[in-house]
């Protein structure tokens, strides 16, 4: 999650990590949005180590631990309006939009550990269920509680 192949990989990693990241972190609070990113990337990595045949293979980069910020978001906030490429869409096209793209690509040779992103999908997705049912449960006890007065 901290090495990238060159700046161009870095750069566009850290972009998206800036405004998706950002939306994250204002709706979780900055542990949550950390224990969510350093999971995902865990996740992510355990996943492209499992299913690579090559095992001198590196991976290198933060776009699993992105795409569990991703997904956590899109669960909890599945029509917020997002530009893919310049094309605005909800969030949660866009995501299946790139799982689709990461699944369809999954036994190229193009250098990208697709299993990767896919594993931090799925990480995103629980993860983010699992915020969206605590938040919710926590608004339900904050809303009763101020009726009473």
């Amino acid at each position: 999650m901290f090495l990238h192949v060159d700046l161009g990989h870095l750069f566009f990693n850290m972009l998206v990590l800036f405004f998706f990241g950002r939306e994250l972190e204002n709706r979780v609070g900055n542990s949550t949005f950390l224990k969510v990113y350093f999971i995902s990337g865990i996740v992510a990595a355990l996943g492209y180590c499992l299913t690579v045949s090559d095992t001198s293979a590196a991976v290198v980069g933060a776009s699993g631990a992105i795409m569990g910020v991703f997904a956590a978001l899109t669960v909890l906030a599945p029509d917020l309006r997002v530009y893919v490429y310049f094309i605005p869409m909800q969030i949660k096209y866009a995501l299946l939009l790139f799982a689709v793209l990461d699944f369809a690509l999954m036994g190229s040779n193009d250098m990208v550990a697709h299993t990767a992103h896919l594993s931090g999908t799925l990480v995103g997705l629980f993860m983010g269920f699992h915020l969206k049912k605590s938040m919710k449960k926590y608004n339900n006890v904050y809303d009763s509680y101020y009726r009473r007065w």
